[in-house]
């Protein structure tokens, strides 16, 4: 359809501009068939276009992408959660072996020294126990308590700590009260709750 529409305004446009003179039109009709062909111009132009929108094809639409399934995050315990939790569990350990929070914390005014004293033979035996399980405790200076030692100005002052009258320039020359203890190894039970200030629970004998 747009070809004809093209071809009859050209041959219009054509008869008008080559044959004035033969086809003897008056100028009311000349302009009256100039306006038609433009129009027929347009209307050829206007339906090829029309045929280039419609062959031309839909743009393609991606599938919709799922959302990648997120889990929910897990708050992390904070270091002075778990720092705080493996002390009451420490604490709690030498509780459940050596009773230490209960000889501790009660009033041993009314008992005896004999009972003491073997109420305290229990506590070191857990708490001697509870240490051996989660660390390995050496002594600091190797040699024995009571002799003579000399350090140098470049002493571990961790490791060795000066009481007395202290001189203030080196060698720090003294006499050994105390071998100090350090330990190499460091095994605490892996945290289940970090949340725990429950160091024993209370019992409930049911009858």
């Amino acid at each position: 359809m747009s070809f004809v529409f093209t071809l009859a305004g050209l041959s219009l446009v054509c008869a008008l501009s080559f044959f004035p003179a033969k086809l003897q039109l008056t100028p009311e009709i000349t302009s009256q068939l100039q306006l038609a062909a433009v129009i027929l111009l347009a209307l050829a132009a206007l339906l090829q276009l029309v045929g280039l929108l419609r062959g031309k094809p839909a743009p393609a639409v991606a599938p919709p992408v799922p959302a990648a399934k997120t889990e929910p995050a897990v708050a992390q315990p904070s270091t002075e959660s778990v720092a705080q939790a493996q002390v009451v569990q420490f604490l709690a350990r030498l509780q459940e072996k050596a009773r230490l929070v209960d000889f501790s914390m009660d009033d041993i005014t009314p008992y005896s020294n004999e009972e003491i004293g073997a109420g305290a033979r229990v506590v070191h035996q857990g708490c001697r126990e509870v240490l051996k399980e989660m660390f390995d405790i050496q002594a600091v200076h190797l040699g024995d308590e009571g002799e003579s030692l000399s350090l140098a100005a470049d002493f571990d002052a961790r490791a060795y700590r000066l009481v007395g009258k202290v001189p203030e320039q080196p060698p720090f020359t003294g006499i050994v009260l105390h071998r100090g203890w350090k330990t190499s190894k460091v095994v605490l039970p892996r945290l289940t709750d970090t949340a725990r200030e429950v160091i024993a629970p209370a019992e409930v004998e049911i009858s």
